[in-house]
């Protein structure tokens, strides 16, 4: 049992010094990292409002710094075959601040296109996030997260 206490003791004292090195005050350049789990990656694949055109849509989070319980969405097309084409993307989430929608357009040639960034108010804690084209046409991305 003593054995025990002191590792324990011991483990404390290095995170201390460790955080009083690191500064755990510092203030980070720009929104921070968020824990989440994505089991279907983050990459939407789905055709094109235009021809058809098959084309990836990257949707990156972030926890926005400053604002508990705000996540930060950028939906970057990835480029269309056969391009220019556009998709409706449909971001739908459950978290403590009850359920929400918002839509986004993004447009490609056949490289990548300007990311859309927004702000999803979902409160803090567990939530979960669903990203698909709209109307759909592909297979979805979907989140698991705790939100800060």
């Amino acid at each position: 049992m003593r054995t025990m206490r002191r590792v324990l003791a011991g483990m404390a004292a290095a995170l201390g010094i460790a955080a009083a090195v690191c500064g755990v005050n510092a203030t980070p350049a720009r929104a921070d990292w968020i824990p989440e789990f994505a089991p279907l990656g983050s990459t939407i694949l789905t055709f094109g409002d235009a021809n058809f055109c098959a084309g990836a849509i990257y949707v990156g989070l972030e926890a926005a710094h400053g604002m508990p319980g705000h996540v930060i969405a950028h939906v970057s097309p990835l480029g269309y075959i056969s391009g220019p084409c556009g998709n409706h993307i449909a971001l739908a989430w459950l978290g403590s601040a009850g359920t929400g929608t918002r839509d986004v357009y993004v447009h490609a040639g056949t490289t990548a296109g300007e990311t859309q960034t927004v702000d999803l108010w979902m409160g803090m804690g567990l939530a979960k996030l669903f990203a698909n084209s709209w109307p759909l046409q592909g297979p979805w991305a979907e989140w698991y997260l705790i939100v800060p």
